[in-house]
């Protein structure tokens, strides 16, 4: 037990000071970690709990149970609050079905992310109608998820353990996984995971029972009695969310499938396994952090500070004050903007990679392109992180015959690099005195709905000549549509 207490804390933040000094030998303050770690968000003092340092510690035994005892308790408590609540049950649900035995270690720690995603909504729905608009409800976080997916799926431990089990292609495999799921998906499953979960805490609490103090003890048993407060309601509550929750699983699995259309594209049309990717979020900030690239600045504050808030939205014009979709709160990428009409025949720019999709939101004026003189000009000018957008190419659209295009134009915002720290995006420092990484901005860009443009007038790609790589290195373009049109079909 004390060596799986040690693995466990090497996955944690911190442990009690009392645990330190007594060489982890100190039952009281063993009881003290295991006690907060079930408490989760809602522990009172979170000195000593422990922040999850990644998803990767689900292949890791006693760390994923605990951590499995620690949502289910989190999950009770908000239940608890409000016995009918549908969503806090779904929340529940979705808890459980990230541990399917069928799914297996790597897809569980996969999935965990966008259920988790989901649960998050569910916890925070409130009143919103529990229907067939569950799918549509979800959707922006489950966006979130696929974001939060692809970094962990360039994580070295897992594309090590993607080769060892020979995956190629690990998107399709994800959406058979919870198809495999769905097929499952039953009240009585969902309740025999409950009570292997129920088990466990019930071991956990034996643990603080007799190594905690007495108030730790009066705690362990009133967190049994109310976890089991809900094991009793839920056969029936369950019972009611199974057909919503089985449609909303059938429209993940197509969810998956459609990432697995869009990363495993290739010339032949064949599978590519060693695909090139765009740096991940993490991998841009340990570049900047060991060496700021010429295109970034060490500054406390933007030269050309973002909108915080969205001008009038004029009837037709794009709306960048969307809480959803392609164009959600993108007036903040702007320091000024203005309603614009581009006439017919106008040729406009849109720099991209590979993987991006030709019809997206983000393009300039013909004058705007021709000013580029390279990468690192175009990412300090138009403020675009690696990881958002690895250039290498570029593609035209020719306004057509007819109405004008509407759309944003003006002076693109400044963007500070920032990270999810504790659920909070946070700048990433560039010093020990405020400085922030940032890119200047104040070039002119243009922002428009991508379901305004017509595939017939999109040009083919060309080469800008920059290179692919965004930190020095060459990568390899071995299989990769290089130059081929990516039109992603969007709804009007």
């Amino acid at each position: 037990m004390w060596n799986e207490f040690t693995n466990a804390l090497a996955w944690f933040e911190a442990a009690p000071a009392e645990w330190i000094r007594s060489g982890k030998q100190n039952l009281e303050a063993a009881a003290e970690w295991i006690w907060n770690v079930l408490q989760g968000d809602f522990a009172d003092e979170q000195s000593t709990a422990q922040t999850i340092t990644g998803t990767v510690i689900s292949m890791i035994p006693f760390v994923d149970q605990i951590c499995d005892v620690r949502d289910l308790v989190a999950n009770c408590r908000k239940i608890n609050q409000d016995t009918g609540n549908k969503f806090a049950w779904l929340a529940l649900a979705l808890t459980l079905i990230g541990l399917f035995p069928c799914l297996g270690s790597l897809a569980k720690g996969c999935l965990k992310i966008p259920l988790n995603y989901a649960r998050k909504f569910a916890l925070r729905a409130g009143t919103k109608a529990f229907d067939s608009s569950l799918w549509k409800l979800t959707a922006p976080y489950i966006e979130n998820g696929v974001v939060k997916l692809n970094q962990h799926l360039n994580h070295p431990a897992v594309r090590k353990t993607l080769a060892a089990l020979k995956i190629d292609n690990v998107w399709k495999y994800l959406a058979n996984k919870v198809r495999e799921a769905r097929g499952m998906l039953s009240t009585s499953k969902l309740m025999g995971l409950f009570d292997d979960l129920f088990d466990a805490l019930k071991s956990f609490c034996e643990m603080i029972q007799k190594w905690g103090n007495a108030a730790m003890q009066t705690k362990a048993a009133e967190l049994l009695k109310s976890v089991k407060a809900v094991r009793d309601r839920g056969n029936k509550q369950l019972a009611e969310i199974i057909k919503p929750l089985q449609d909303w699983l059938d429209n993940l699995a197509v969810r998956l499938d459609k990432e697995a259309e869009q990363n495993y594209k290739a010339l032949t049309n064949a599978k590519n396994s060693h695909r090139w990717t765009k740096p991940s979020l993490d991998a841009e900030v340990q570049a900047m952090e060991k060496e700021k690239p010429t295109w970034v600045d060490s500054l406390k504050e933007p030269p050309f500070e973002a909108l915080d808030a969205p001008p009038p939205i004029p009837p037709g014009y794009p709306n960048v004050a969307a809480n959803t979709g392609p164009l959600a709160n993108k007036f903040n990428t702007f320091h000024q903007m203005s309603a614009v009409e581009i006439p017919p025949g106008t040729k406009l720019y849109r720099v991209l990679d590979p993987l991006s999709s030709d019809n997206s939101i983000c393009w300039m004026r013909e004058s705007e392109f021709l000013k580029l003189k390279s990468k690192d000009d175009w990412r300090r000018r138009f403020a675009v992180w690696a990881n958002w957008n690895s250039n290498g190419e570029y593609v035209t659209y020719i306004v057509p015959p007819g109405k004008p295009l509407l759309v944003w134009e003006g002076i693109t915002g400044s963007q500070i690099l920032k990270r999810e720290v504790a659920g909070v995006d946070e700048a990433v420092k560039a010093g020990n005195k405020g400085e922030k990484f940032i890119l200047e901005g104040g070039g002119i860009q243009i922002v428009l709905d991508p379901a305004t443009l017509d595939r017939a007038h999109i040009g083919q790609r060309q080469s800008t000549k920059w290179g692919y790589g965004s930190f020095g290195e060459s990568p390899s373009m071995l299989g990769i549509p290089v130059l081929t049109q990516n039109w992603y079909e969007r709804k009007k």
